[in-house]
């Protein structure tokens, strides 16, 4: 028997999915070291973010159930346009009665904040910030990481929640000489964040709790409403055809597609349009979508989680939540790993099963949200004559979205993990029954 090295994490990334581990792992009693490339891990970018039920979920097993929902709004209702702001189909959401929660939509800066701010000041502590890594070492007994400053960082293990441009992915698979593809991008997006009140006028229907939806010939947008402000995200293919090349826009960029849209004369919502809102907004920017899934997650003692390994459009609003999925179930897994340990080395052969099975077991709802993400863009933006029959005509007499939602996701969403050895004291069923439970009131962890 040796001597074993006290377990610790090191965390590649400070986004949401990085900070959701940062809460979850100090939750577990798991060390962990979080290094950020940027100078904070609060930054103000971005859009906004989706909170699905299993989400809530888990925040509501961490305790942060009023902080997310002081921020976050909920979005029961969902509108669907053409372009010129004819409405053709209205609906709520199915997500509240099969699970109990609706979806509910938060900015990313304020998410990233609750996250961050609500961690207890060991935790924050083990935040490091401007470090860019330059190279990962893995041994048999653990991992050394080299950042760009020279600094090095031991640890147990590498999780990479470094994103689709993952610098731990590319690290990973140097290392296996595995050669894996980046992700192909079919479609580009401009998104923004604009103040509500500066867009209400009688009748508008702007009012908090609204997804609406254009659906139209290679154009679709979608404006969420919420309690303070607005987000948009508006969709379109990519000219000349799908890429594996990375673009990174620029201001000119985003100017220029705004005049695209200005010119087509494009709604928001059905009473208004993106040029009354553009004139307002508080931020702009424009971003590759890009789609896709590893085939490898994992070498040795490093592991990817969110959108470092699977990548979907945000068109149906699960990417932050299943890469939260990810978290969880890798949680979970290391949590029992070193209680089991005890004072025993835990071998590189032992955390290789552990990942490999993480792989594995994450299949099926990856793939499937994959698929959707996939089959939902190509549906709004009416890529063919068959998706715009199918979307314009068929969905709102036949309700298709949500046979889909409560036939095929639903049972899916229904069987995720919760944190196990967690209380879940606001539990809401709904006609979906949650598959996993945390600690019941009394109830002691075997």
């Amino acid at each position: 028997m040796s001597t074993k090295t006290p377990f610790k994490a090191i965390i590649i990334g400070g986004g949401p999915v990085g900070l959701t581990f940062a809460q979850c792992f100090s939750a577990a009693g798991l060390d962990f070291t979080l290094l950020e490339r940027r100078e904070t891990v609060t930054p103000e970018e971005g859009a906004g973010i989706a909170i699905s039920p299993t989400t809530f979920r888990i925040y509501d097993q961490l305790g942060l159930l009023d902080a997310i929902n002081k921020i976050a709004t909920p979005i029961p209702q969902k509108h669907v346009m053409t372009k010129d702001g004819h409405r053709y189909n209205s609906y709520e959401f199915h997500l509240r009665e099969c699970h109990g929660r609706p979806m509910a939509f938060v900015h990313r800066h304020e998410l990233l904040t609750m996250l961050h701010s609500t961690l207890s000041d060991d935790a924050k502590s083990k935040i490091q910030t401007n470090k860019s890594i330059a190279s990962i070492v893995s041994t048999d007994h653990g991992v050394e990481v080299t950042c760009d400053d020279g600094s090095v960082i031991s640890g147990s293990i590498v999780i990479g929640a470094d994103g689709v441009h993952s610098k731990t992915r590319r690290l990973m698979n140097d290392l296996s000489g595995h050669e894996e593809p980046v992700f192909e991008t079919t479609f580009q997006g401009m998104f923004g964040n604009f103040p509500r009140a500066a867009n209400v006028e009688e009748g508008s229907q702007m009012e908090p709790g609204h997804d609406w939806e254009v659906h139209s010939d290679k154009i679709s947008s979608q404006c969420f409403v919420g309690r303070e402000r607005g987000w948009f995200i508006i969709y379109r293919p990519l000219a000349p055809g799908p890429t594996r090349e990375r673009k990174t826009y620029t201001e000119e960029d985003v100017q220029a597609f705004a005049k695209d849209l200005i010119e087509m004369d494009l709604h928001l919502t059905d009473k208004v349009k993106f040029a009354d809102v553009f004139k307002v907004v508080n931020k702009a920017g424009m971003t590759q979508l890009q789609e896709g899934a590893v085939l490898k997650r994992s070498f040795q003692r490093i592991v990817l989680a969110g959108d470092a390994c699977n990548k979907i459009t945000p068109n149906v609003g699960l990417g932050y939540n299943n890469g939260v999925v990810d978290v969880v179930y890798l949680t979970n897994a290391l949590k029992k790993l070193v209680e089991d340990a005890g004072q025993t080395e835990i071998r590189t052969e032992t955390i290789e099963e552990l990942f490999a099975r993480y792989q594995e077991d994450r299949r099926a709802l990856s793939e499937t949200v994959d698929s959707a993400a996939r089959r939902v863009i190509r549906t709004v933006t009416h890529s063919d004559f068959v998706k715009y029959v199918l979307d314009r005509w068929v969905n709102p007499v036949l309700g298709l979205d949500k046979v889909y939602g409560t036939k095929v996701m639903g049972p899916l969403l229904a069987k995720q993990q919760v944190l196990e050895w967690l209380g879940e004291k606001n539990y809401l069923p709904g006609k979906i029954p949650w598959v996993h439970r945390g600690l019941v009131a009394g109830e002691v962890k075997a």
